[in-house]
């Protein structure tokens, strides 16, 4: 089952988006099995061709229709109340990312300016490069210190055996990062594995005050039959890199952090991602205006699973089905879809009208159409269940028999097992 999932994300994932809101409680689940039923009580028996082309149409096409109304969820949440901030809004979330800390009790009001002069950067010490396979030191015991902070670790490792550099370089690597320091090791090899050294770096950024260094590593006096020498063979003692703070400026004011993440005030956390050249406006953001990107969310997946109902299976004549299906539910209300930002295309395709989803009144024209219980929204949330439940609807078939109507239906609940055979069927 593992392998066969394996196969799935290697092979489809690519066309997949990314879910954690479609998990379904129990009531919703037991729902979902009566739909099934009612569903398959009444459904014709057919021959299907599973090609590899229709198999991905098929699961492309459920896995649409799900993040479809995921994003219908989230613009629903988005409503539930407008003008509570629930949010922090970077104006370059590439350099800056902003979140709050708890959003159900959050102080923060008024916009920050920050820019980022320089990252928090760990210590790093590059060793000496050695022969791979040439002899490694003397088989003895050994002993050497490190120093992190005002906390000081003696290690003692015994070669008891001759062994090639990199062989001895990789067990005390590991040997080192089992002693949980803060400090990592690894072993970097060259381009042609000829040479190797190892690497000592800081699991902490940032330099603690009245300090040099993160941390400090030495050979050890020798005493009782230990010897020093592996600190100086390895040449672990080179600090490449010096451990550095992160400077910023925030609101105009000069500012250092040890790490790339800072909290403000105890309620809005940043996080440096690079350094900016010019400031970055942080805002409280309520939900009314999340509620905009939430619904430029929508738009996409809607515009996506059209075009795949256009573009997804060549030659698949149930597919302009579909099509129809989704401009036939857009097609209700034209003037409430505009005048809720919403504009529809020559091709069909949504967008938001960057003019009135500026109206003030435009939040509420698209509050009400989304909590009509027979609405637009409604009808479209209806037909993403029917889709995710039974997307084989839109690949062609044979009809081998018609349901009988006059009795009562034969249900078999686990038609949908299908889905799970096109997973297997292909990595078998």
């Amino acid at each position: 089952m593992i392998q066969a999932y394996n196969h799935l994300l290697t092979e489809y994932s690519s066309n997949f988006s990314a879910r954690t809101r479609s998990v379904h409680k129990p009531n919703e689940l037991k729902a979902v099995y009566s739909r099934i039923l009612n569903m398959n009580r009444h459904s014709a028996y057919y021959k299907l061709d599973l090609s590899s082309e229709k198999q991905l149409f098929t699961l492309a096409l459920k896995d649409s229709s799900l993040a479809l109304a995921d994003t219908l969820k989230e613009l629903g949440h988005a409503f539930e109340r407008p003008s509570v901030i629930n949010s922090a809004h970077s104006s370059d979330p590439e350099s800056i990312s902003a979140s709050l800390v708890d959003a159900e009790h959050t102080s923060f009001r008024e916009p920050v300016s920050v820019r980022v002069k320089s990252l928090a950067t760990p210590q790093v010490n590059t060793g000496l490069r050695v022969l791979s396979e040439g002899e490694g030191p003397t088989p003895a015991a050994y002993r050497f210190r490190i120093q992190t902070g005002e906390d000081s670790y003696e290690f003692s490792y015994n070669v008891s055996t001759s062994s090639s550099n990199r062989e001895l370089m990789h067990k005390l690597t590991n040997f080192i990062n089992r002693s949980d320091i803060h400090v990592l090791a690894k072993v970097e090899d060259d381009a042609d594995s000829r040479t190797s050294r190892i690497v000592l770096t800081s699991e902490e950024t940032g330099l603690p005050k009245g300090q040099t260094t993160a941390f400090s590593i030495a050979d050890s006096a020798s005493g009782g039959g230990l010897v020093p020498g592996l600190v100086s063979y390895f040449g672990l003692d080179h600090i490449t890199q010096k451990p550095t703070n992160a400077k910023f400026l925030l609101d105009g004011r000069e500012k250092t952090s040890m790490s790339n993440t800072v909290v403000l005030n105890r309620d809005l956390s940043l996080t440096f991602q690079k350094k900016t050249r010019r400031e970055v406006t942080v805002s409280p953001e309520t939900a009314g205006e999340q509620a905009i990107g939430e619904l430029a969310n929508f738009l996409k997946s809607y515009n996506a699973l059209l075009n795949l109902s256009r573009n997804g299976l060549p030659g698949n004549r149930r597919s302009a089905r579909l099509q129809n299906d989704l401009t036939r539910i857009l097609s209700t209300d034209p003037e409430e879809l505009s005048r809720s930002g919403i504009r529809r295309n020559e091709d069909f395709t949504l967008s938001i009208d960057s003019q009135t989803i500026k109206k003030p009144e435009t939040m509420q024209h698209l509050k009400t159409l989304f909590e009509e219980p027979d609405g637009l929204f409604a009808k479209l949330s209806h037909k993403m269940s029917d889709i995710s439940l039974n997307p084989v609807d839109y690949v062609d078939k044979v009809i081998v028999t018609y349901p009988n109507t006059a009795k009562p239906g034969f249900t078999n609940p686990y038609l949908t097992s299908i889905y799970s055979g096109m997973m297997f069927s292909s990595y078998c």
